[in-house]
């Protein structure tokens, strides 16, 4: 009876790291039925961590999915202050997914305008983090589109709010990169 339940418990860890470990390797998806344009940007093979505050430039999309980072991330939610891209690489690595904005790019919004689309992009990402998906929004003006969706290797960019798009983005591409196991 004990051997019984010795072989059961094995039996539970395996399936047990069995499917933790099977969306962790960022293989590409299916996206044949994905609603949206989005990009699988070629993965930097590099993970490397550097000192918070030091930069890297050498990202091969704007903003960035991958490559080497800050060895610090920023809590999942809506920061109030802009986040550096190589913290919310970071993030990215433990399985996030980051909505970035820009109320800069053209047409540039005047402060009323910036607010409305921060209310409705936080709004959006409050309601994921409740749901226990790991999403971190920031403002980035570096880039030219008004919004931007990245996990590792992926990338969707437009200029409206979308709320469809940003949920669909965060359901289809969090955790589908977790090399350290955070989902």
């Amino acid at each position: 009876m004990r051997r019984n339940a010795l072989w059961a418990a094995a039996l539970a860890l395996f399936l047990l790291a069995a499917a933790c470990s099977s969306s962790d390797d960022g293989e590409p998806l299916d996206l044949s039925d994905y609603p949206y344009s989005v990009q699988q940007i070629e993965e930097i093979d590099d993970r490397s961590h550097f000192p918070t505050g030091q930069t890297y430039d050498g990202y091969n999309s704007d903003p960035p999915t991958s490559g080497p980072h800050a060895d610090t991330f920023a809590p999942a939610g809506v920061s109030e202050l802009a986040v550096a891209r190589e913290v919310a690489v970071h993030n990215m690595e433990h399985a996030g997914a980051v909505v970035w904005y820009n109320c800069h790019a053209d047409p540039v919004l005047d402060n009323d305008a910036c607010a409305v689309l921060r209310n409705q992009l936080s709004q959006v990402v409050l309601q994921e983090v409740a749901d226990g998906n790991e999403v971190l929004m920031t403002s980035y003006s570096l880039m030219d589109a008004r919004i931007a969706l990245t996990a590792w290797g992926y990338l969707d960019t437009f200029d409206e709010f979308d709320e469809a798009r940003v949920r669909a983005f965060v359901n289809t591409f969090e955790c589908n990169f977790d090399p350290e196991n955070f989902c």
